[in-house]
């Protein structure tokens, strides 16, 4: 941090440090006194405060009043540029324009988040910088429209692995799209068309690591069909938001539960939503044995199950030994939601003891509700 009054010996060594200084953080820790960019500017060397700089994050916000100073951060070597923060001061939004026309098309990794007010004014300069580049992007974080011609750019790129979005897909796509892309990340319900066309897609079908869909997203087999095509998936996020006294927008069987396991075994994280605890959805316990068994290297799992049963399937599942001598993966804590066991007495230890049969690490639960404790001090005791 700037101290409000430096004296000249601090401001010679601040930008002595500066002439090496590789990653730059504007505004996380409160506020730059107003005439800082001013000074650090007058005795930049070249203009450039930052020769080496190769991170930039900056939160608009806070530090509005240092946009029209952005020349003094434009280092040649700049590589991931972060702007973010809402409520951005009108008067600044020129500079804000100027400091996005003037970066350079050598950036790796492209982030700009902020107010929904302010999304349309940025699109035209946005996607004016992103028809510009290159082929050196390799993520691009932006919850702005773009425009058409700004979209298919983006798909084109050679190199562009993270695809972070709030925009719905254009109505035409060429055969080859996202040659490189690993990671996709959906934000609002309009970006799910995304899904299909890229599963549309061989190459991206082999490719692609990581998906995260909205809230809102309606799990049912014919978004599991689209799903399954993405075959080497590690990371599956969906923000299933169920809502008391309505139909669970989560909505597959342990069959397709089975499916979704036997055709994506790399998944390490696995997140379907928090249950809101009304025991509609039609996945039972046994859902996760087939997960357990097939996803091995699994790490993280959220997803939802019906518990009005739980006492029966878990007796079943001990009593037919169905998986139990198979390898299981590793995981440490079961995220079960806002849903209750609804179990007590001696009916605790049996719901205990399959849950340690389908997870043998299985040490508790992240549990939203706190109607899970009994079940994790059981779990932990033996």
């Amino acid at each position: 941090m700037i101290e409000d009054d430096p004296s000249p010996e601090d401001w010679t060594r601040l930008q002595r440090y500066a002439s090496w200084m590789r990653v730059l953080h504007l505004g996380p820790w409160g506020k730059t006194p107003a005439d800082t960019f001013f000074r650090l500017s007058r005795n930049s060397p070249g203009g450039v405060l930052c020769p080496k700089l190769e991170s930039l994050s900056w939160n608009m916000r806070k530090v509005s009043h240092g946009l029209s100073y952005f020349h003094i951060c434009l280092s040649p070597h700049l590589r991931y540029v972060c702007l973010y923060g809402s409520s951005v001061p009108e008067a600044q939004f020129a500079d804000l324009f100027q400091l996005i026309s003037s970066l350079p098309t050598s950036l790796e990794n492209f982030t700009i988040v902020c107010g929904k007010g302010e999304e349309e004014l940025l699109k035209d300069t946005v996607s004016a910088f992103v028809c510009r580049c290159g082929s050196s992007p390799r993520a691009f974080r932006f919850y702005i429209p773009l425009t058409e011609a700004a979209i298919q750019r983006i798909m084109q790129l050679p190199n562009l692995c993270t695809w972070d979005t709030a925009q719905a897909p254009p109505q035409t796509a060429p055969l080859s799209v996202f040659p490189s892309l690993k990671h996709i990340y959906l934000r609002r319900p309009a970006t799910l068309p995304w899904i299909h066309l890229l599963a549309s897609r061989a190459n991206i079908s082999e490719t692609l690591q990581t998906l995260k869909c909205p809230s809102g997203t309606i799990v049912d087999p014919t978004f599991l069909s689209s799903i399954l095509k993405f075959r080497n998936l590690v990371i599956l996020h969906v923000d299933t938001r169920c809502q008391v006294g309505r139909d669970c927008t989560f909505r597959l069987a342990d069959a397709d539960m089975e499916s979704l396991a036997t055709t994506l075994p790399r998944l390490k994280e696995l997140q379907l939503g928090p249950s809101r605890g009304c025991n509609f959805c039609n996945t039972t316990v046994a859902s996760l044995m087939s997960i357990s068994t097939h996803c091995l290297d699994l790490k993280g799992l959220e997803t939802h199950f019906n518990t009005l049963t739980i006492v029966g399937d878990m007796e079943r599942l001990l009593d037919g030994n169905s998986g139990r001598d198979s390898a299981k993966c590793q995981l440490q804590k079961l995220g079960v939601g806002y849903s209750s066991p609804g179990v007590d007495g001696e009916d605790v230890e049996t719901v205990v003891k399959g849950f340690k049969a389908i997870f043998p690490c299985l040490m508790g639960f992240t549990d939203h509700s706190g109607r899970w404790l009994e079940l994790r001090s059981k779990l932990q005791s033996l």
